[in-house]
């Protein structure tokens, strides 16, 4: 036969059999059974498991399983939400288990709340989330400074940007007017004492904000003004990983001012007084030498940071240690900050049994700070004199050539050797004296200790024991040199000497906390069920003393033994907190939410008739979506419902105030005085509680598969029984007494969006935006309808709050035109410190009936948007922040602006009467008033992650560069004219006199260059 026929015949039958026998190998039957399982080994129930491209199916049951018949060569599709799908090939019968990696952006999160944590799905009331992405890469020195614009509701004010410093934290607005503001901090779930400056970002895995009554109230006495609640990281299984965080950059002022030099200041005098100079401007002439007092308060800054962490572990033991240092250089000289720190957490499992955790974080932070703030630092400048003597003033005054200058050389009254017109307009020191003359060094060293033993009787019921100690030990050293006081420089050593001052404060505080906690977690059936009860007690003694000393006998020496002791005191403050928690949360079939709580506290700061609250809470919850009627596949494809109302308490008003207090008088008997004791305030046994009352509605939903999630909360709290300090007629022997009047509401609207614009394996582009409005309304003040609080009695100005009305508004006088200076229009920059006030009642005066409400510091919207973009082995992050509809009371322009008293110029006698009679302080009036709203690129960040080639060739198995902004880009208000609208720096403790800004340090523009590396 042919073997090319042969070799055809052959390969036709090869072909014939194939699609013969195709059709039946196909029609082959196979069974798979299996589990399906999330990365923590937790069963998914209602996962669903179907054949690709048919409408075959089933779903896993309460155990996860499932089991279906399927054609061999088909795939399998397995889905749940909040999971990433994953397909499997079907070849043969067999048990399988499908593991399902959580889907990044979803509401499947699991989020810390209060002693435990719950996915976000299941979560029932108000709770934010922000994980550790790349909040480490923010050039900032704080980590709470790294909060700003991501969350809804949170708001992060700059009100002090010197290096260091803490910014005022508010979540959902003022809820209190005497008792503090601020939100309880839990730091792995130790309620710390202080604020957020130990936590280095590097170590921590992430933030949770509990901002609702119902989620806070876990935490009862302290939760009224919201709880942030830091998780640090810990070991995980598998090999030693080295960890190395390092980062440098600088900084300088984003915004400078416009201080007029002499020779500009004569030019505005020539085109107002017909080009005719005065006496002192023609004098001052002589001695000008063009200095602009920023050049010497301001200097670029610098900024470095380095972090080392080792982790790892066994199952039996995990571990992750850290040590970090800090070095913060200001943008104002002299002001420095350095942190150092490190982080050490163990745990340990023996057996099913036993788990054992131990955690320290010891921290010491150095801060040399100005004493000064910005507007005395750059006032007491004057734009014609140069720092050091040059020879002609010299010549003039008799300072030796190269000696500090200040305008006090030039009054005859206090320099003698100067013969020439005073062309003194300040008494003060140059603002070089006042920083570098000046030695103000803050040290703190704080550790939080922490360890907990838990048994777990059964795989459902366990018992948590731990115990931890919070120290902290601050010491504020103060001296200033003989150069740097206000006494006249030029009558002799002696009194200089006598001018010099030092003091020396310490404090220590020693907190100590016990909780005991039962928790009891079981599923059967469609049945969820959490249950924690607890008892805690916490203990706080805090030490202090301070001494001062004058007279010292060189600026060689500062310590207090070389002066002359002026004071000495020291105080032991002790207070106790006892508390009983319980909460249930019960899930039905996934489906149907409810979480109740209490707790009961007992605080040592009340009265011993009313130390007990009681802080119950309730919310419930529907996740729609999970209903059998409901298309997991329409526009909405996740969706839940949920309400909760709650109360919280506050008890922040210090130690004893509910005993009376009596302080040391002096009483004339006879010839002799004699010592004795008067009460500063009677003593109230029924002090109690103030308490907030929170009603929250809220709407958590994915759309378009995931790619869109959106949480809409609106609110409505009220606090009652206000911690109120009540001033009654000294006549009766004592200032007033600590009770509980009033009521304060707040409410508001919340809107948080995350999306997924772009997802596949090279190009990933997600962007979350926030937005919120807060209404802060007062409702009660006891018997009083309004009060109306003084700032500064110097320089007047008022603040009211009104029942009706925000807590806090600025209140004065309608500005209607300046009074111009005449006459010698000396010194540079002289403006008159008073106006013409409006006439709003029409009865030819201007007085109190006048004064109507100027505006409010509270902003009426904030935002945030957060964009993350990944290309390849690049990414580029920003954050956007926006602040709307808040006012300040800037009292800056009346500092870096010379005030000459109306009253003692021609320009006001010179006035109709009628005229005279209207004028008022520019303090006292809208003037004053400015708007505080701005936009700021808080942070930009562009990194670069190396490949696997490179990463080999160096042993490293993650390595990312970078360069990171903040504040790149900020957008100041039309009419804002200082350097900070978020510097309110006045009454910060005093939320009815909010809203004053004066000499606040100034938004710095911050670059840095860092690596995160893992080896």
């Amino acid at each position: 036969m042919n073997s090319k026929v042969y070799l055809r015949g052959m390969l036709l039958l090869v072909i014939s059999c194939f699609l013969i026998l195709k059709p039946a190998f196909s029609q082959t039957k196979v069974t798979i059974q299996g589990v399906v399982k999330d990365e923590q080994g937790g069963i998914l129930p209602g996962a669903s498991v179907t054949v690709a491209d048919s409408k075959q199916g089933t779903v896993t049951d309460d155990k996860g399983a499932f089991s279906i018949t399927v054609d061999a060569g088909k795939n399998l599709l397995i889905n749940y939400l909040g999971y990433q799908s994953k397909t499997y090939p079907v070849s043969k019968t067999e048990t399988i288990t499908i593991v399902l990696a959580a889907q990044e952006n979803t509401m499947n999160t699991v989020v810390v709340i209060g002693y435990g944590t719950q996915k976000k799905s299941s979560v029932t009331g108000s709770v934010a989330r922000l994980s550790n992405d790349n909040l480490n890469q923010i050039p900032v020195s704080r980590a709470d400074q790294a909060l700003a614009g991501k969350l809804a509701g949170v708001q992060i004010q700059t009100t002090d940007a010197t290096a260091g410093a803490a910014p005022v934290i508010r979540i959902r607005g003022a809820a209190s007017i005497t008792a503090g503001t601020n939100p309880l901090i839990v730091i792995d779930g130790y309620p710390v004492p202080t604020d957020l400056s130990s936590v280095d970002m590097n170590n921590v895995e992430s933030i949770e904000v509990l901002k609702d009554a119902a989620s806070a109230a876990i935490y009862g006495s302290r939760g009224a003004n919201g709880v942030i609640l830091i998780t640090s990281k810990s070991g995980k299984n598998g090999k030693t990983v080295v960890g190395l965080n390092t980062s440098a950059g600088f900084k300088e002022v984003y915004r400078r001012l416009d201080f007029p030099t002499l020779s500009q200041w004569s030019e505005h005098v020539k085109s107002v007084n017909n080009g005719v100079l005065s006496p002192e401007l023609l004098a001052a002439q002589q001695f000008d030498v063009p200095t602009d007092p920023q050049d010497i308060v301001f200097r670029n800054g610098s900024f470095q940071n380095a972090q080392v962490n080792v982790s790892g572990g066994t199952e039996k033991v995990k571990y992750y240690v850290s040590g970090e240092a800090l070095f913060d250089k200001g943008v104002i000289a002299t002001n420095n900050y350095k942190r150092y720190g490190g982080q050490a957490n163990i745990d340990i499992t023996p057996n099913k049994k036993w788990k054992i955790g131990l955690s320290i974080t010891p921290s010491y932070t150095l801060q040399d700070a100005p004493v000064y703030k910005v507007h005395d630092l750059l006032r007491s400048f004057a734009t014609w004199l140069p720092l050091y003597a040059t020879q002609n003033i010299s010549d003039a005054t008799g300072l030796p050539v190269g000696n500090i200058v200040h305008q006090r050389a030039f009054d005859p009254a206090t320099n003698p050797r100067y013969k020439g017109i005073n062309l003194s307009a300040t008494a003060n020191n140059n603002g070089y004296s006042n920083l570098y003359g000046i030695n103000n060094r803050i040290s703190i060293s704080k550790t939080l200790a922490n360890a907990n033993v838990q048994y777990n009787f059964s795989e459902a019921l366990s018992l948590k024991v731990s115990g931890g100690a919070f120290i902290s030990n601050s010491r504020n050293d103060f001296f200033q040199k003989s150069w740097a006081t206000r006494d006249p420089f030029l009558q002799g050593a002696a009194v200089a000497q006598a001018s010099t001052k030092g003091s020396l404060a310490n404090s220590e505080t020693i907190d100590l906390l016990n909780e005991n906690i039962l928790n009891y977690t079981k599923s059967f059936g469609k049945h969820d069920l959490n249950v924690i009860a607890g008892f805690t007690a916490q203990t706080t003694k805090i030490t202090s003393s301070s001494a001062s000393a004058t007279n010292f006998s060189t600026d060689e020496i500062p310590t207090l033994n070389a002066g002359t002791m002026s004071s000495l005191t020291s105080n032991i403050e002790k207070n106790a907190l006892a508390s009983v928690l319980f909460r249930a949360n019960y899930a039905y079939d996934n489906k149907y939410l409810i979480s109740i709580g209490s707790r009961w506290d007992g605080s040592s700061r009340f009265g011993a008739d009313n130390r007990w609250g009681y802080f119950p809470s309730a919310s419930i919850g529907w996740r729609v979506s999970n209903e059998n009627f409901y298309d997991r596949d329409a526009f909405v494809n996740d969706l839940k419902i949920r309400m909760s109302y709650g109360a919280t308490g506050n008890n922040n008003i210090g130690n004893y105030r509910a005993f009376a207090n009596v302080n040391t008088v002096g009483a004339i008997l006879g010839d002799a005085t004699s010592l004795g004791f008067n009460s500063s305030f009677y003593d109230n046994p029924d002090l109690g509680w103030e308490r907030s009352f929170s009603l929250n509605a809220g709407v958590d939903m994915a759309f378009l598969k995931n790619r869109f999630t959106l949480t809409v909360d609106a609110y409505r709290s009220t606090t009652k029984d206000l911690l109120f300090f009540l001033p009654i007629n000294t006549i009766t022997g004592s200032n007033g007494v600590w009770t509980n009047i009033g009521e304060v509401q707040n409410q508001g609207l919340e809107i948080e969006l995350g999306a997924k614009i772009i997802d596949n394996e090279s190009f990933k582009w997600n962007l979350s935006a926030n937005a919120a409005t807060n209404k802060n309304k007062v409702k009660a003040l006891g018997n009083s309808n309004s009060i109306i609080s003084i700032g500064d009695p110097k320089r007047l100005n008022y603040f009211l709050a009104q029942v009706g009305q925000p807590l806090v508004q600025f209140y004065g006088y309608e500005y209607d035109r300046d009074i111009e200076v005449g006459g010698s229009y000396w010194p540079t920059n002289v403006h008159s410190d008073r106006i013409i006030a409006r006439d709003m009642n029409g009865d030819g005066v201007v007085n109190e009936q006048d004064r109507v409400v100027l505006g409010q510091p509270t902003p009426k919207f904030t935002w945030g948007l957060t964009s993350n973009l990944k290309y390849k082995d690049f990414d580029l992050s920003f954050v956007l922040q926006g602040s709307h509809g808040a006012s300040v009371f800037n009292a800056d322009p009346n500092y870096y602006e010379t005030q000459f008293s109306a009253t003692g110029t021609s320009a006001y006698l010179s006035l109709p009467k009628d005229l005279q009679a209207k004028t008022k302080y520019k303090t006292e009036s809208r003037y004053s008033i400015e708007d505080a709203s701005f936009i700021a690129l808080r942070s930009l960040n562009l990194g670069y992650t190396l490949n696997a080639k490179w990463l080999s060739a160096i042993k490293a198995s993650n390595l990312r560069v970078y360069a990171s902004a903040a504040n790149l880009w900020y957008k100041f208000a039309k009419g804002y004219s200082s350097y900070n609208p978020e510097g309110v720096n006045e009454y910060t403790d005093d939320p009815l006199k909010n809203g004053y800004q004066r000499g606040s340090a100034p938004i710095t523009r911050n670059i840095t260059f860092g690596i995160n590396a893992n080896f």
